[in-house]
């Protein structure tokens, strides 16, 4: 028999297949961009639930374990749920009151030294630059800082327009803990079947995800303790003031990768410059963007390497997108979600690989042929 050849037909309307295929791949990424457009809209307007919502969910892939262990030493699994819920209220009001011990009761000293600190600042430009670009500096500084606390401000409490609205925002969030606590690995299967991927893959990949979500938090915790502590340690050996606020800060920033080091090597280096001076500023300075950008990744990657890969400048970008688009919590959430859509769509290139696309057919099709 004669082979018949292959002919490639062209498109009847002259368009090249390079540029039809890169006109669908440009529409696929309007798609992307819009639908991300819908789901901030979404989240910003309806923040008093979303905000909740995501808390929950993120407390719930760190304690439900703790649900998991009571429950093998036959507690019944509502009540381990109250009891966890319990230990997290516990922990929520001992970090308050560490803040406001540490923090707000201190906080005309804070302000104190950090103006003094901006005035040896203000000097030491003056003091470098010329008259003129120094009084032009000065000035654009003076304007820029009130705007710059007001969107600090609104950055830390986006979502929360009221003490009313924040109060029914935990009142939703512990209402849905609970639940989740209770029928976490029901929901887990649920949500498995759903996402558009064979029903076993998507279980496994709901349960990776919350182990690296819950992994990452426990290793970022590990590291944070120790660079809070030697930051705080360096201020108190240089004879400076506000040496535990400095460190509780630090501690609460480095929950946020790179950006968090900015904000306390800032605040911390202020108040080093108004209470020592430029040596004890640039040694504390030093201290933190060392221990934060170097050791805290170290420790970190040490703790979740078999979990969380994922390349520093990834991470830095992701922080500051998740920061731009939902605040705080934002980018704060940005990193770890980043790491576990790359887990994600290895652990599916894997499965494509490996043939389980087709197996699954193939069983499909056979349960389909065989007669009831």
């Amino acid at each position: 028999m004669l082979k018949q050849k292959r002919v490639h037909s062209e498109p009847t309307d002259g368009i090249s297949p390079i540029l039809r295929s890169w006109g669908l791949r440009s529409w696929f990424f309007v798609g992307i961009v819009l639908a991300i457009l819908a789901f901030v809209v979404f989240f910003t307007l309806l923040a008093g639930l979303t905000i909740p919502l995501v808390v929950a969910v993120v407390m719930a892939m760190i304690f439900h374990p703790l649900v998991d262990i009571l429950e093998r030493y036959r507690v019944n699994r509502t009540i381990g749920s109250l009891l966890v819920m319990l230990l997290v209220t516990l922990v929520i009001v001992f970090t308050v009151w560490l803040m406001w011990w540490g923090v707000y009761s201190n906080s005309s000293t804070i302000v104190s030294q950090i103006e003094a600190g901006l005035a040896a600042l203000i000097n030491l430009i003056v003091w470098v630059l010329p008259d003129e670009t120094a009084q032009v500096l000065v000035q654009k500084a003076l304007a820029w800082a009130p705007q710059a606390l007001t969107g600090i401000t609104s950055f830390v409490f986006e979502g929360f327009s009221s003490i009313f609205a924040f109060l029914m925002g935990v009142y939703i969030a512990f209402f849905l803990l609970y639940y989740l606590l209770s029928d976490w690995h029901d929901l887990c299967i649920w949500v498995g079947r759903h996402i558009g991927v064979p029903e076993k893959l998507g279980v496994d990949i709901v349960v990776d995800a919350t182990s690296a979500v819950r992994t990452y938090f426990y290793a970022l915790t590990l590291a944070n303790i120790p660079v809070a502590v030697v930051v705080g340690l360096t201020m108190a050996l240089l004879g400076l003031p506000l040496a535990i606020p400095v460190a509780i800060v630090t501690l609460i920033t480095c929950y946020i990768p790179y950006l968090g080091a900015i904000v306390s090597a800032t605040f911390a280096g202020l108040v080093a410059l108004g209470a020592g001076g430029v040596w004890e500023a640039v040694v504390v300075v030093a201290v933190i963007i060392v221990m934060q950008n170097i050791v805290d990744p170290i420790i970190t990657n040490y703790k979740a390497s078999d979990e969380l890969e994922m390349n520093p400048i990834v991470t830095l970008l992701s922080t500051i997108g998740g920061g731009i688009l939902f605040g705080a919590l934002g980018a704060t959430l940005a990193s770890p979600i980043a790491a576990v859509m790359i887990n994600v769509h290895g652990k599916i290139s894997g499965y494509d690989a490996d043939g389980g696309r087709d197996e699954l057919t193939k069983s499909d099709t056979a349960k389909a042929t065989t007669p009831d």
